[in-house]
């Protein structure tokens, strides 16, 4: 008897533009015309997806557990059990478990329990077990069948309760908002918890998934298909700790195990980091920005660190400015969108550069947005500024002090031509030599953390009541994903808004004398 496909309305799907890191892509996958490869985090993403309130609809007892399955040949709900048990797949969820849990028992919630076979094997084993299912046909069936404590709807949507370990097998891939996921997954786990997944993923060694190919890259049900490296990035931008990322139960069941991390809680996270970069904030305002950017032919920023400074200093004090009016002094423009982007606000910008060769785009940007903005440039050839003292109101130096021989004048500079109570905005990458770190002698000289405080933080222009707060914790995640951008980005990226004393602070200061 000839197969019953699934009735799929093709309303329930809408186009896919983004990755679930913000990145955007026109480059197609080598696997399949359906899926487009992110340029920032490496993913392989479906250019439709279906909508949050299709999913149950789609993931139905009749329709996905048993017409789909028929169709591709795979077992339907309540075959799966015996197979999943004689194949041995069971059997090494459990050790998997069991490893890096040494023995302790506790709760464990699985997302996507389908029939319920692991949770049933853990029950036997002690665990107290809970399953959340899309369909709610499919829960009661599986519940009467089995007694589990099951959940109906779409996990994070229906809560999970707390837990020991998380477990997602074969649905990960299924998911339109992994990040999203996986922090209500985080949230959910206790102290140390473990996170447990199934997945296909792309190998370094292997080009593709053989014979399953057409079954992995399936744009119904797959919303993305991660390389090893592309899930790292993922887990650790949801704040996982990433403990076993190279084991599979066979091609295209590949397993990841991850713990829960509890960091300390900053006010501010001084140095780049993943959570903030990939988050819809951060991405959001990139859009803007390069969506400003693409017709003027600056540049856009696609899996560089300025995803991460240009939010940030946006989002730490830049955002909260009204710029109508306002002077502002950028230090290496180039082909930077953010002075432009600046004075369509009504700032009167200055741009710095140490050379002619930008001044001819600068002068067609400037006729493409004609009377809407007030900007200027000078070029220069050390780092004293050309401008009387008491000038700006504001400075902005994107990942430029690198580049600047001699950065103890550059910072007393910054400070003389800015106004009393004027900000100093400045990304700067970091490199230390001791945490394994490495900068390119062609690129110029990074700072050391300390380096910064030194020269800048406590410049009397801008010196801060205590020292700055580093969240090393970030830096090896940030790192990881650094060095897949360009093999010489072996260091962070960090960023700081300085504000110059007020002129009474002067005052008090030369009447003390």
């Amino acid at each position: 008897m000839k197969p019953v496909r699934q009735s799929v309305d093709q309303d329930w799907f809408e186009p896919a533009v983004h990755c679930w890191c913000g990145g955007r892509s026109e480059l197609p996958s080598p696997h399949s015309a359906d899926y487009r490869v992110c340029p920032r985090c490496g993913a392989h993403f479906a250019t439709r997806r279906l909508k949050p309130g299709a999913i149950g609809q789609f993931y139905s007892f009749e329709g996905y557990w048993t017409h789909r399955q028929q169709s591709k040949h795979h077992p339907t709900l309540f075959e799966r059990q015996q197979l999943l048990e004689s194949d041995g797949r069971v059997q090494c969820w459990l050790e998997t478990i069991d490893r890096h849990m040494r023995g302790r028992r506790g709760t464990v919630v699985e997302a996507g329990c389908a029939e319920g076979t692991l949770l049933l094997a853990l029950r036997q084993r002690g665990w107290e077990t809970i399953g959340i299912e899309p369909d709610t046909e499919t829960v009661a069936a599986v519940r009467e069948r089995t007694g589990l404590d099951l959940r109906a709807g779409v996990f994070p949507d229906a809560p999970a309760p707390a837990c020991d370990v998380f477990v997602a097998l074969d649905v990960l891939e299924h998911v339109p908002d992994p990040l999203r996921f996986l922090q209500a997954a985080r949230a959910a786990l206790r102290p140390d918890g473990l996170l447990f997944l199934q997945l296909p993923l792309l190998e370094p060694a292997q080009p593709d998934f053989g014979d399953m190919n057409a079954k992995v890259f399936d744009p119904e049900e797959h919303v993305f298909i991660y390389s090893r490296a592309a899930i790292a990035t993922l887990l650790e931008t949801a704040e996982f700790e990433v403990l076993e990322n190279d084991r599979a139960w066979r091609r295209a069941h590949e397993f990841v195990v991850a713990r829960r991390l509890d960091r300390p809680a900053r006010r501010v996270r001084r140095l780049a980091n993943l959570p903030q970069m990939f988050s819809p904030r951060w991405t959001g305002f990139i859009d803007e920005l390069n969506a400003f950017a693409a017709p003027l032919g600056l540049r856009q920023f696609t899996n560089w660190s300025k995803l991460w400074e240009y939010p940030w200093l946006w989002h730490e004090g830049l955002g909260a400015i009204d710029w109508r009016g306002k002077r502002v002094l950028d230090l290496g423009s180039e082909q930077s969108p953010f002075p432009w982007w600046l004075a369509t606000k009504g700032a009167q910008v200055t741009l710095i550069e140490t050379s002619r060769n930008w001044v001819g785009q600068w002068e067609a940007v400037r006729d493409a947005l004609n009377a809407a903005v007030t900007v200027d440039w000078r070029i220069v050839d050390s780092c004293r500024l050309p401008f009387p003292k008491d000038t700006f109101d504001v400075v902005t130096s994107f990942s430029v002090i690198e580049h600047q021989d001699n950065k103890r004048l550059a910072a007393a500079e910054v400070a003389r031509v800015l106004k009393p109570r004027g900000w100093f905005a400045l990304s700067f990458d970091i490199c230390e030599p001791s945490l394994g770190m490495t900068f390119p002698e062609w690129n110029g000289r990074a700072l050391t953390m300390q380096e910064f405080e030194k020269v800048f933080w406590n410049q009397p222009a801008f010196r801060q009541a205590a020292r700055p707060e580093w969240n090393l914790e970030d830096i090896p995640p940030f790192l990881r994903w650094h060095r897949q951008t360009a093999p010489h980005h072996n260091y962070v990226t960090a960023a700081a808004l300085l504000q110059k004393r007020p002129a009474s602070f002067w005052r008090r200061l030369l009447g003390e004398k």
